[in-house]
């Protein structure tokens, strides 16, 4: 599959939704600001990702929805590393972004070192604009095994930007997106998934699949001394204690179990 099999815009051919349609802006959206401190994770296009709306280098928004952090799906182009950082372009067929990773500790070195030309990379970040021009600051790169991961990020997208557009006939309570403080009712923003299922109706899917995914990395899954939840919590930039909720829900349900006092936790998926 890291073969450039992959053309993002023949999978939109034929008609239907465009993602390039997301710079319309919905209709009952109010202030731009009313969200600006939403951490959420907004999955994006890059098609999507060079027409967002900009006020300076740092505040964005599409959709009336403000971004703080964005997923994206592609192909690695081209990469370079460097004594501190990884300099690489990711494509996903309707554009192209320049992103830096930046590499102070070992594991975020071990990550990078999975990470190969070619391949088709999930990553998070934060957007970023400097004159004019559009990267990621990059916090999280994992490589895509199963295809259909692919084709979920598209359809994500398009979900996202039809939820966030189309107008109602009448006004009905909307899922709260994830969010790691209290916030007020916003426009529908998904966190982090690999499957369709509840999330839209269960405010902690997102906190839990992240919590998974974290624990799934090839690094973690080779440790067996397992993930302290302190660690977990601030490399997720998630508050503690809904780590710890999501962690005592993943080991009810088999996913994860804890390696040492309920503070260390480890995926089941190669126990």
């Amino acid at each position: 599959m890291y073969g450039g099999e992959f053309d993002g815009n023949a999978a939109f051919a034929g008609g239907g939704f465009m993602p390039s349609q997301a710079t319309t802006q919905a209709p009952e959206s109010s202030s731009a600001s009313r969200n600006r401190d939403a951490r959420t994770l907004l999955p994006l296009t890059l098609k999507q990702l060079n027409s967002v709306s900009t006020n300076g280098e740092s505040n964005f928004s599409i959709d009336g929805v403000d971004i703080n952090t964005v997923a994206i799906v592609g192909r690695v182009s081209r990469i370079e590393n460097r004594i501190t950082q990884v300099d690489f372009v990711v494509d996903d067929g309707t554009g192209c972004v320049e992103c830096i990773r930046w590499c102070h500790e070992r594991q975020e070195t071990e990550e990078m070192e999975a990470v190969r030309l070619g391949m088709y990379v999930r990553l998070h970040g934060h957007l970023k604009s400097f004159q004019g021009k559009r990267s990621m600051n990059v916090f999280s790169v994992r490589p895509i095994t199963d295809f259909n991961e692919i084709v979920h990020h598209f359809t994500e997208c398009m979900y996202v930007h039809m939820y966030n557009t189309k107008p109602r006939a009448t006004e009905t309570p909307r899922p709260q997106p994830y969010s790691s403080m209290p916030t007020p009712a916003r426009p529908f923003q998904t966190g982090p998934s690999n499957q369709f299922s509840n999330q839209f109706n269960d405010p902690m899917h997102g906190v839990r699949q992240t919590v998974l995914n974290y624990l799934n990395r090839p690094m973690h899954l080779r440790s067996e001394a397992g993930v302290h939840c302190d660690v977990i919590a601030r490399e997720l930039r998630i508050p503690l204690q809904q780590v710890k909720d999501a962690l005592e829900q993943l080991s009810n349900d088999g996913c994860v179990y804890s390696t040492s006092d309920e503070t260390c936790f480890k995926s089941t998926a190669n126990a």
